[in-house]
């Protein structure tokens, strides 16, 4: 009898490690798809840029917009994945939202206003590709601390926002193309980030 016992605290324990196992690699799925949206955002803006040469206001309505229906986006899943973690605490999470929501507001400040008006680099284009790169980079890196901060995993985020952070100085002194290549490193950095979130994910099922 005592081994039966045994045996079935075993199986309960297995149980909730392969449970738990899921409900991290559901968490990486979801933030690997946060990341895919907003590459996919991005690449639609450099598909415009090239059709339509694209103002400046132009570009920043561009952004407000995909901001708003990656933030959307984040929010639907999220509460999908809430679902799934009957002990999430909600009031954190949509604590955590906002903040993140500041983050990328902040970016955005610095990104599409103040780098490009102060005009360091070779040229506006490289000026604005500065300046488009650093909104990437200040806004990945704002939802980095606060993820850490409220005691979320977060090092599969830590491409998004170094490689741009290094791509501002490269894009510097670049007089042609400075934003398509700009685009790169952003593109560079997420799809490295997605990579490493799908990896764990797959890691954590297979516990």
């Amino acid at each position: 009898m005592h081994g039966d016992g045994m045996n079935e605290v075993s199986d309960l324990k297995n149980v909730l490690e392969r449970i738990e196992g899921k409900l991290i690699a559901a968490s990486k799925m979801y933030s690997a798809l946060n990341f895919a949206v907003w590459e996919a955002i991005m690449i639609l803006y450099y598909v415009l840029e090239a059709l339509f040469d694209l103002y400046a206001w132009e570009t920043a309505i561009y952004w407000i917009v995909g901001f708003s229906l990656a933030m959307y986006f984040s929010y639907i899943v999220g509460k999908r994945l809430s679902n799934l973690e009957k002990n999430r605490d909600n009031k954190k999470a949509r604590k955590c939202g906002i903040l993140v929501g500041v983050s990328w507001g902040i970016g955005a400040f610095l990104g599409f206003g103040i780098v490009p008006a102060m005009n360091i680099g070779v040229n506006m284009e490289a000026s604005f590709s500065m300046g488009l790169l650093s909104f990437v980079a200040i806004g990945v890196f704002g939802m980095w601390l606060i993820y850490s901060y409220y005691g979320c995993s977060s090092k599969e985020i830590t491409p998004s926002f170094i490689i741009p952070a290094m791509g501002v100085l490269v894009v510097m002194s670049i007089k042609t193309g400075a934003v398509i290549i700009g685009g790169f490193f952003i593109a560079l950095g997420f799809t490295l980030t997605i990579i490493w979130y799908l990896y764990n994910a797959f890691h954590a099922i297979e516990g």
